[in-house]
């Protein structure tokens, strides 16, 4: 069977993201198939929300579950 995005992005959501603190910007690129060039584009326009650990920039899971749902991005 296979799974539209929508799908594939609620269980990315669901499985994924259940038992992490924060993901690295390429790990976020691995799980969602995007390239990692367009996540840290995502991120320098604000519309990924990050915090920078020393020298990483990392991804909260709340942060993520919030942009996989869509809720952080500009409709327009």
């Amino acid at each position: 069977m296979k799974l539209g995005v929508l799908e594939q992005t609620n269980s990315i959501n669901e499985t994924a993201t259940q038992h992490r603190f924060s993901y690295g910007l390429d790990e976020i690129a691995a799980l969602t198939g995007l390239s990692t060039a367009f996540v840290r584009k995502l991120a320098r326009a604000g519309t990924l929300k990050t915090k920078k650990f020393g020298a990483r920039r990392l991804v909260l899971d709340e942060d993520l579950k919030e942009f996989l749902k869509g809720e952080n991005n500009d409709e327009k």
